[in-house]
């Protein structure tokens, strides 16, 4: 026998004892697995019933069917809102005719509007001047980054540069369909 002969047979024999071990493995791993029976603990009752304020899922609200119009138009990451009763109707705010004496009128208070939108929080660092055309390019950051925009440019995908001046930049909020001047900061 060769040298060569007796490699070939020793990288026939470590084969052989591969698939060997592959076979065994194989075998025990698709056989079920043995099970014993074992008896479940009697369940515990408590000598505390819970109370009427403990927290419950009520099944009754969550497989209760919504109208149909209703799919695809609710949050599922708000907790069921409980809808509010109409509000009542107001009587007409009558006037008294003026008479002899003379009292004032009365005072009729109107009810807030809607809250003012937030103020942009970007600031206007500075600017550059481009010597094609002479446009300017804006340098603006907010708390964690610093961007370099031109006029027309969308940023953040809320807002629209509108202008670009040496002392302030005009930015539209697309959000709150609204303007703001944001001077230059110094």
């Amino acid at each position: 026998m060769t040298k060569q002969d007796r490699q070939k047979l020793s990288i026939l024999v470590v084969l052989l004892g591969v698939l060997g071990v592959t076979i065994v493995l194989g075998y025990r791993m698709n056989q079920p697995p043995t099970t014993s029976a074992v008896r479940p603990d009697e369940p515990k009752t408590s000598d505390n019933p819970p109370a009427q304020n403990d927290a419950r899922i009520r099944l009754d609200l969550v497989e209760k069917q919504d109208d149909k119009n209703a799919i695809g138009k609710k949050n599922v990451f708000q907790y069921r809102q409980i809808e509010a009763p109409p509000a009542p109707s107001r009587p007409p705010l009558v006037v008294p005719q003026a008479t002899q004496t003379s009292t004032p009128p009365p005072v009729v208070t109107r009810p807030p509007g809607p809250p003012a939108p937030p103020p942009i929080q970007l600031k206007y660092q500075g600017f550059a001047a481009v010597n094609t055309g002479g446009a300017l390019t804006a340098f603006i950051s907010d708390e964690s980054r610093h961007y370099n925009v031109k006029v027309g440019e969308f940023l953040l995908g809320r807002y629209r540069i509108a202008n670009i001046t040496e002392k302030a930049v005009e930015v539209e909020d697309l959000e709150f369909n609204r303007r703001q001047v944001l001077p230059l900061v110094k």
